[in-house]
């Protein structure tokens, strides 16, 4: 399963797998998915660029996949939009669960049955989860000690009325990343530091677990042997948060510096 040089395709997900012999751990990208399914559409407003507003958008490109998968690394990147199906939330509450954006939009203008909220759980969140289980649960059998795992996300530059309704303690200057580990419950200190840390030596403010602690990929993975973290970055560092594109030469600097620091840490903290 694991020497294949090219992802296993799916409408719902791709995943690389490491290439050679040699698995040091997992890169998962959940939210940067842009695909609204058909049998969405009956259920949301049509908006596009309201759906636009709260993706990781093209987070995927922000890391050279090919590099990580030669050193070791596999990595899971969603194509359903969160709008959606949030795979950051759990099987209760990831169904069409924005039913405005961050911005206050209104994204859902009709809920589902319940048939129809079990259909698209099954098509589209529990798939992507066992995947990861199954990738999770062959590493533990080649290693001894702990697992590596970093769940890959953006973050707006500055917290709108929504984000300061859930952390109201939440400074209105983001830093360009945020790692976080639950507080403490899913990383050794020295596991997260090192991230923090090496994000710092690049030149970049990071934070930790300020203002995000880790969201439902994070908990999952815990029942698992891990060192598992999250990894905001702050979308102002690669993209215009305006005009909702890329900013090449903000990505020039971006996506090597930031596969670097993937690849020396899980290197670090393969046993």
């Amino acid at each position: 399963m694991f020497s294949l040089d090219h992802p296993q395709k799916s409408p719902l997900f791709d995943y690389y797998a490491p290439l050679g012999t040699h698995y040091r751990g997992l890169l998962s990208i959940p939210h940067s998915g842009e695909n609204i399914p058909k049998e969405f559409e009956a259920y949301l407003s049509g908006d596009l660029r309201a759906y636009k507003e709260d993706v990781d958008y093209k987070v995927n490109e922000l890391v050279d996949i090919k590099a990580l998968q030669s050193a070791g690394i596999a990595v899971l990147v969603a194509h359903v939009h969160r709008v959606c199906v949030d795979l950051n939330r759990a099987e209760g509450n990831c169904v069409l669960f924005w039913k405005n954006n961050t911005q206050g939009k209104q994204l859902v203008v009709k809920d589902p049955s319940a048939a129809e909220v079990e259909k698209f759980i099954e098509i589209y969140h529990r798939p992507y989860f066992e995947i990861m289980k199954s990738a999770l649960q062959d590493l533990e059998k080649r290693k001894a000690g702990k697992v590596s795992m970093v769940d890959l996300h953006s973050m707006p530059s500055r917290p709108t009325d929504y984000h300061m309704k859930q952390n109201p303690n939440q400074k209105m200057h983001r830093p360009d990343f945020c790692v976080s580990d639950r507080k403490g419950k899913t990383a050794t200190p020295e596991f997260i530091q090192f991230f923090q840390q090496s994000l710092i030596d690049k030149g970049h403010e990071s934070s930790l677990n300020d203002p995000y602690v880790g969201g439902y990929v994070t908990e999952y993975v815990d029942q698992f042997r891990t060192n598992n973290i999250q990894i905001e970055i702050n979308r102002s560092v690669y993209m215009d948060e305006t005009t909702k594109e890329l900013v090449p030469e903000k990505v020039a600097h971006l996506r090597p510096m930031l596969t670097e620091v993937l690849i020396k840490g899980f290197e670090k903290f393969d046993s």
